[in-house]
């Protein structure tokens, strides 16, 4: 599967290389090239040579793709969906991006008029695209580490059955990463507000790495 990672040079975008690259092939995109190429070689790196990956411009990487992860802050949504509208054709786009602020003292949550981040994504891209939110509450430092087991779950949204499949199937990929359908795109507000809860717990308690387990407490 040829994945492009939009923005992903940052942190997060580099967890997935790490992730998916022995598996896929996996295309870093940026607004400045060079970056990206440099980005796709430390990987290539740490994956001590075993991947297939390169790095190139963003509409570049976004139309070699079958899937799209919008590896980018919230205020860079608008740029690589709209800004990029051509390069867009029936690739599935997931989305981790996560509306919100921190005034200070705390993150808050800031979802734009259309609820979520992922329904504007939607909002702004082709009919043809489908849309998935996925993999907001993942820690970006243990993505980068391949031999941490992530002992966290995947809340995945999404509308289209197929879409959702491919994107439990990445999930699974993921050394002991365990997806879960939390419902339609609708309820996407839900999942990318437990990002900054799950900040905010953290700073609060001294937690390093956070991550969501659901558990169940049901007896045997």
């Amino acid at each position: 599967m040829k994945i492009a990672l939009v923005g992903g040079t940052g942190d997060i975008g580099t967890g997935f290389a790490v992730r998916w690259g022995q598996m896929h092939e996996i295309i870093i995109g940026s607004r400045n090239v060079d970056k990206a190429r440099e980005s796709a070689a430390a990987v290539l790196q740490l994956l001590e040579g075993v991947g297939n990956l390169q790095g190139t411009d963003n509409a570049s990487a976004i139309a070699a793709a079958d899937v799209v992860v919008l590896c980018v802050p919230y205020e860079h949504l608008t740029f690589v969906t709209t800004g990029l509208l051509d390069s867009y054709k029936s690739q599935l786009v997931i989305s981790p991006v996560v509306p919100m602020v921190y005034n200070g003292k705390f993150f808050q949550y800031q979802p734009p008029a259309e609820g979520s981040a992922a329904l504007q994504a939607r909002s702004m891209l082709p009919k043809g695209v489908r849309v998935v939110s996925a993999f907001h509450t993942i820690c970006a430092a243990a993505l980068q580490d391949t031999e941490r087991v992530m002992k966290a779950d995947a809340f995945i949204c999404g509308d289209d059955a197929e879409a959702i499949k491919i994107a439990v199937e990445l999930a699974g990929d993921i050394k002991s990463l365990r997806p879960l359908n939390a419902g339609p795109l609708a309820v996407s507000s839900m999942v990318e507000s437990l990002t900054p809860f799950l900040l905010n717990v953290a700073r609060k308690n001294k937690i390093k790495d956070a991550g969501i387990t659901v558990v169940s407490e049901r007896k045997n």
